[in-house]
């Protein structure tokens, strides 16, 4: 079987030469905003629902692409497409669904970047929700401010859905759920040290001219790897600007089994593992820490009781653990 398969807006057997063309003897295309999504087709439908509206903005007689990136064998989100597709026509937006086959969300970005057509690509996740007038906010410092930004970073906004959010989930820890960055309350560049997520941001393609995410890290299925977004910190310190706009936000969806914090320290645990793998892959200096932990008495605490400073310690702790544990990797 093919690793890779492509469904055009309008011909079911369309792949990748014609989809390089999805809006031919239309306006051009000028951003293409694509979707990684993995066996969540309820969450999948939601997001499409909320970039129906959405518009470019600038000058007229340019137009928009979305492409759905499916990393499941299972292609459950070839029907969400099938079933969208003729709303979005009638914009004359095309919006087209590619099978990437090989797991991880890293192979399923890059195909977003090999398949997009537009010279400005945004990322959106499959858990995400766009909110109203989004995508004109986010492609709008390219059009003020031309070449002096490479990159646009969105804000993202915690969705509990029908629950309430957890007491003990303080503001920030919110960073643990990739949301809320809370840089500023107006649009500005960030700095050098200001990071964002790669699930709501916008950039030029030729940035990734002989880039990649990398294969190694990054979600596959439903582990937690993470930091498949260190190709951002690549290209900014080769001199690429990022704009923060933080109008321009998504709702990410926290799912209920992530509502714990047995969950979060498993999160943390692999974010030092992902660190670690980081650090190593790009040659970066690595951390040292001198701390003994009675493995036997962590297992047995209870960590459902903790709260605020107890809470944040035994978290460092867990990320400790995640980095220590691939000390002896080579």
């Amino acid at each position: 079987m093919s690793t890779t398969q492509c469904l055009g807006a309008d011909d079911p057997n369309a792949s990748g030469p014609n989809a390089k063309n999805p809006n031919a003897g239309g306006p051009a295309v000028a951003a293409s905003i694509v979707i990684c999504t993995h066996r969540r087709p309820g969450l999948l439908d939601a997001c499409l629902e909320s970039l129906i509206g959405q518009r470019v903005g600038g000058s007229p007689g340019i137009a928009h692409e979305i492409l759905v990136i499916d990393n499941s064998v299972l292609a459950e989100g070839r029907p969400v497409v099938e079933r969208r597709q003729a709303a979005f026509a009638l914009r004359g937006v095309p919006l087209r669904y590619v099978l990437e086959e090989r797991p991880g969300v890293s192979f399923a970005r890059n195909r977003g970047v090999a398949e997009a057509a537009g010279e400005l690509i945004v990322f959106i996740d499959d858990d995400e929700r766009a909110c109203e007038g989004w995508l004109e906010r986010m492609l709008e410092p390219f059009h003020r401010l031309g070449d002096a930004v490479d990159i646009v970073a969105g804000e993202v906004e915690p969705d509990f859905g029908a629950l309430s959010r957890p007491d003990w989930l303080a503001d920030d820890m919110l960073h643990f759920f990739s949301c809320r960055w809370g840089w500023d309350s107006e649009s500005r560049f960030l700095r050098e040290k200001e990071w964002f997520g790669e699930g709501n941001c916008a950039f030029r393609k030729r940035l990734m001219d002989g880039r990649a995410f990398p294969t190694g890290l990054g979600r596959k299925g439903d582990g937690l790897l993470t930091n498949e977004g260190v190709v951002f910190n690549e290209i900014r310190a080769a001199g690429a600007a990022t704009y923060y706009v933080p109008s321009a936000a998504v709702f990410h969806f926290i799912h209920p089994d992530r509502l714990s914090r047995r969950w979060m320290m498993r999160r943390m645990f692999y974010q030092g593992v992902s660190n670690r793998l980081t650090q190593r892959q790009y040659g970066l200096p690595e951390q040292r820490w001198d701390f003994n932990v009675n493995l036997a008495k962590l297992a047995d605490l209870d960590v459902e009781s903790l709260e605020g400073e107890g809470l944040r310690a035994v978290i460092r702790l867990y990320y400790q653990l995640g980095y220590a544990s691939i000390s002896g990797m080579e």
